[in-house]
């Protein structure tokens, strides 16, 4: 006979009645597959942030010549390397390291569905090789339904909300640089200046380091080029090539140039990256 009881991730009907757990369970369908949901984008968007593209911008394996990363009193970097440490210990009331969270539940899980191991069987059960968020991810998802029968689900429920808020707090402090090209001012000997133009995608103001000249928001349509290849996207925005096309295909993006070499607009490229990533140059320019 299966014990009725409320669902323990605090959820309730219209009426303010807590929805009933499923059987077996301390949580009700709904906020099963709602949880779910947040591991999926918790991985995702550790995954996304830890590529080396994102990581160290313009940079990467065979290109350790790319754009700098941020210096090493950047707030971006030093909590990325405390979220990808799984020995990272975070303060009393402090948001838990990703890595690390997600590396303990995934251990006790083990340790609790192999409490009926013979102890010399039990070094079979333990994964081999580095901790990585996707071997601890699947081992959580593997043993789902088991976790939705476990009494600790709140507590498990509520960190897995508070890493994904850390990740996206991350996300927000780690603010790309465009390369806008080169500034057409021209200096009164007539000679055009030609240094070349950046902005943070935050920002409301382009100047240029080499003569000085500005311009707001309202003129930067005036500057640099429309259209951009895949390449230099992935490097402006710190987004892998493989995301673009598919935000391309998912987005709509409309495309040109030749089949070596695709261009995009760059307006669609910042629509998309705004819509999945927050606020960005696309929306302040309009």
């Amino acid at each position: 006979m299966n014990l009725v009881r409320s669902c323990l991730l605090r959820c309730k009907s219209a009426n303010g009645l807590p929805y009933r757990a499923a059987p077996g369970r301390y949580a009700c369908d709904q906020c099963t597959e709602r949880l779910a949901q947040i591991l999926a984008e918790l991985v995702t968007t550790y995954t996304d942030m830890t590529e080396v593209d994102e990581l160290v911008p313009g940079g990467g394996p065979d290109n350790p010549g790319g754009r700098q990363a941020p210096g090493p009193r950047s707030p971006a970097v030093d909590a990325l390397l405390v979220h990808t440490d799984p020995r990272s210990v975070t303060d009393s009331g402090a948001s838990p390291a990703a890595l690390a969270s997600i590396a303990g539940w995934a251990r006790i899980v083990r340790e609790e569905q192999t409490v009926d191991v013979e102890p010399e069987k039990m070094l079979g059960t333990v994964p081999t090789g580095r901790v990585t968020m996707a071997r601890e991810a699947q081992t959580l998802r593997f043993n789902w339904h088991w976790i939705m029968a476990q009494p600790w689900l709140d507590d498990f429920a509520d960190e897995l909300r508070q890493v994904l808020n850390a990740l996206r707090t991350v996300r927000r402090l780690n603010v790309p640089t465009l390369r806008v090209g080169t500034c057409p001012a021209v200096a009164d000997d007539g000679f055009k200046c030609g240094a070349s133009l950046s902005v943070r995608v935050d920002a409301v103001l382009i100047r240029c380091r080499g003569c000085g000249a500005h311009w707001p928001q309202s003129r930067w349509h005036e500057l640099g080029d429309a259209r951009a290849d895949y390449a230099q996207l992935s490097e402006d925005l710190g987004v892998p090539v493989g995301s673009l096309y598919r935000w391309a295909g998912e987005d709509g993006w409309t495309i040109s140039g030749t089949r070596a070499r695709r261009l995009v607009n760059r307006a669609d490229a910042l629509a998309s990256y705004a819509r999945r990533r927050g606020p960005l140059f696309a929306e302040q320019a309009g």
